[in-house]
């Protein structure tokens, strides 16, 4: 079965699917055409929900005669720019054990895997008590809206596992994201006489040096998976001429957010600051637009049914069962934070290796039982490794209402 995963990733990565939030980005046509043609191949149900102009998303089902619940597997086709890689990210390479190329590990492996299970198990579906998913997901990259499409189409799920790269570790909770800008402005003058002038680069630089004690740890109470929330400046613009005093100045930045902090509270402790930065510097205009994006963070119990039957099959497979938490974010926040079900992230290769110049994804573990058979979510029990205990996350054992 691992050879079987590792060909169809090869494929995968072969196609161009940047998204088109950067530069050089295609977008996912061509690979929803293949996972459309891999998943009708295997003879299941099949729909494609449009996003955007020629971006779709792919949803497959396994459905199970009699069952009352669907597990989803959830993966996105979207990729980084191909650079600094180049063309050699869309020429997989097989080599010491690792597969190269852009998306073998953000985030492909887990996609490839995930429609390997799924085949797997439309051979035992007599043993399943669930109906089972997957959703091959647009734009993560970048905005959300694939997840965000698919949750406005009502299509009804009971529990998600969502692939990204977490070296097989059981992923239970994550950090949201608020993105946007500030913007400073001043009033331009010849630099021969910039006491005519407001330099807004200078009021910028009032106002960085406010936000500073966010940079680190913000003012959110630590997370006992996710450490302290962040602020980052990440882009900074402005002026347009060594001899012209600049009249506008803008950055760009990133916070990091906690479960239980909420948009307002972020927004209010920043206004904060901005406003000190108002009445020391009344000589310059500070604007903050609404945020560009606003993503949830991710926090699923760590005894919940879910996590309990993952955490058995990783055992199982000699793996690490131990629920952690990572900074990044996923898909799996937006789908819980508005499905309000359980989810965890669990994939193949190290985020480390996600966007690098180098990714790979090992290939033990993207072969691995636990992402090629799934006890839902997962594997092992399902697959009949263990015939005994093959309900679990199938459906038999999770409680009504789930």
């Amino acid at each position: 079965m691992a050879e079987r995963v590792v060909n169809l990733l090869k494929d995968l990565v072969s196609i161009n699917s940047v998204n088109p939030a950067y530069p050089g980005g295609v977008g996912e046509a061509a690979i929803a055409d293949y996972v459309d043609r891999y998943c009708r191949d295997m003879e299941l149900t099949v729909s494609r929900q449009d996003v955007a102009p020629g971006r779709q998303n792919i949803l497959a089902m396994l459905p199970v005669p009699g069952a009352r619940h669907t597990l989803l597997y959830e993966a996105h086709m979207d990729t980084v720019a191909l650079d600094p890689m180049g063309e050699a990210g869309i020429q997989p390479v097989l080599r010491h054990g690792r597969l190269y190329g852009r998306g073998a590990c953000d985030t492909k492996g887990s996609l490839a895997s995930m429609l390997v299970a799924i085949e797997h198990l439309r051979e035992r579906t007599a043993e399943l008590a669930c109906n089972v998913a997957i959703l091959a997901a647009v734009d993560e990259e970048h905005a959300f809206t694939g997840i965000l499409a698919f949750i406005d189409s009502d299509v009804p799920v009971a529990a998600a596992v969502v692939g990204e790269p977490t070296e097989l570790r059981i992923v239970i909770a994550h950090k949201g994201c608020i993105r946007g800008s500030i913007h400073v402005y001043g009033r331009a003058a010849h630099s021969a006489e910039p006491d005519r002038g407001v330099n807004a680069i200078d009021g910028m630089a009032d106002v960085l040096a406010g936000l500073r004690p966010l940079q680190f740890k913000a003012t959110a109470p630590t997370h006992p998976l996710l450490g302290d929330s962040t602020f980052s400046v990440g882009l900074i613009e402005g002026g347009t001429g060594v001899n012209i005093v600049p009249d506008r100045c803008s950055i760009t930045y990133d916070r990091r957010t906690l479960p239980g902090e909420t948009p307002e509270q972020v927004l209010d402790e920043l206004d904060a600051t901005l406003n000190a930065v108002r009445a020391m510097r009344p000589d310059i205009t500070i604007d903050r637009p609404d945020p560009a994006l606003i993503s949830e963070s991710l926090d699923t119990e760590s005894d919940s049914e879910l996590v309990r039957v993952a955490a058995a099959s990783c055992r199982d497979a000699a793996l690490d069962t131990t629920p952690v938490g990572v900074p990044y974010g996923t898909d799996a926040s937006t789908l819980q934070h508005r499905r309000g079900i359980p989810e965890i992230v669990l994939g193949p290769g190290a985020i480390s290796r996600a966007h690098s110049a180098d990714e790979f994804v090992p290939v033990d573990q993207q072969g691995h039982r636990t992402l090629c058979g799934h006890r839902p979510g997962v594997s092992g029990k399902v697959t009949g490794r263990h015939e005994d205990q093959r309900a679990h996350l199938s459906g038999r054992e999770w409680p009504d209402g789930v």
